[in-house]
């Protein structure tokens, strides 16, 4: 057993688990393969619809609220809307609640939204997680769920938009087209409404 205080003798081989990592992945490969043959009826293979978005494009923002209702992404137009993908088990995107509350209160009633895409909850029930957090929280923006745009029969957001680091910001402006994305958003509405 090697010391934490002392460093690894340059002599002695290094253990490489490579090849363990290799063959749990192709058991698991295997078992999920065997899982699909064997399961009854029919398995359907859903297509992940990529969408591309760049400062200056439009940001196709679809999916269902905590009310199972779809959400109409028109009805925003005319505001500036800071979209945010994230996730309540996530402590960077939590951290960003308090900078983005401050940010709603102080220019909301000047045009300003929020909606934040929850992506990846890992709790069996995550619209229910979901809602608790808020609800702590209390979050006055628009809130959707990845849970229930999946079960709807949609791409999950966070495939779609190719979420690959959360959490995601995406600042829109009011033809819908994206002015900044990334976590600095806040110099960029101080621009936006004069400040």
């Amino acid at each position: 057993m090697r010391s934490p205080i002392f460093p690894p003798d340059p002599q002695e081989p290094r253990r490489n688990n490579a090849g363990l990592y290799a063959l749990i992945g192709g058991v698991a490969l295997f078992v999920l393969l065997l899982g699909v043959m064997l399961t009854p009826g029919k398995v359907e293979l859903r297509e992940v619809k990529s969408i591309s978005y760049r400062v200056g494009s439009d940001f196709p923002l679809y999916g269902k609220t905590l009310a199972d209702k779809d959400f109409d992404w028109e009805s925003l137009r005319g505001n500036y809307v800071l979209v945010k993908f994230t996730a309540t088990w996530c402590p960077p995107c939590r951290a960003a609640v308090p900078g983005m509350l401050e940010a709603y209160e102080k220019y909301h009633d000047k045009g300003f939204e929020i909606v934040s895409v929850y992506i990846g909850e890992r709790e069996p029930n995550a619209v229910a997680t979901v809602e608790r957090f808020v609800e702590r929280e209390k979050l006055p923006w628009i809130i959707l769920s990845e849970a229930l745009t999946v079960k709807d029969g949609q791409t999950p957001q966070g495939a779609a938009f190719g979420i690959d680091t959360i959490p995601k910001m995406v600042l829109v402006d009011k033809e819908g087209k994206v002015i900044s994305i990334g976590p600095q958003y806040a110099p960029e509405l101080r621009k936006v409404f004069g400040e």
